[in-house]
């Protein structure tokens, strides 16, 4: 589980890019270990209560200054726990052929969509392994 931020603790349901810098440091740290982040870990480390929040609101910003910046989708770390697509992203990284971060969501039973994904978050783990967080 990632270190919990209390200052935050119980914020439920509201934009979340004040948030950016915190969130975007437990991405990369998660990407630099070569892990991958369930939202339910990613609320309890930035301290709130519930994972259900706006996630949209900071992880399409973080999504589209790292592809700027290193050409790859930082967000992808960021995974469901359960359900049929327990595991992966809730959108495919789309950003690099210009279209709006999160505007094509992963479909799990879509297999090519699933192994660019896969092929995706390999890049990203080994983009971010010897970054500076």
């Amino acid at each position: 589980m990632l270190p919990a931020c209390p200052r935050v603790y119980g914020r439920l349901m509201g934009n979340l890019i004040g948030h950016y810098t915190q969130c975007r440091k437990l991405l990369c740290q998660a990407a630099k270990a070569g892990n991958k982040v369930t939202y339910e870990d990613l609320a309890a480390g930035l301290g709130f209560q519930s994972p259900r929040q706006q996630w949209s609101t900071v992880l399409g910003q973080i999504a589209a200054d790292e592809v700027r910046k290193t050409g790859h989708d930082l967000t992808l770390v960021v995974v469901y726990k359960s359900g049929p697509a327990k595991g992966l992203s809730r959108y495919f990284s789309n950003i690099r052929g210009g279209q709006a971060p999160q505007s094509t969501l992963l479909d799990p039973k879509d297999a090519q969509q699933v192994a660019a994904y896969n092929r995706d978050l390999a890049a990203v783990f080994a983009a971010y392994a010897n970054a500076v967080c």
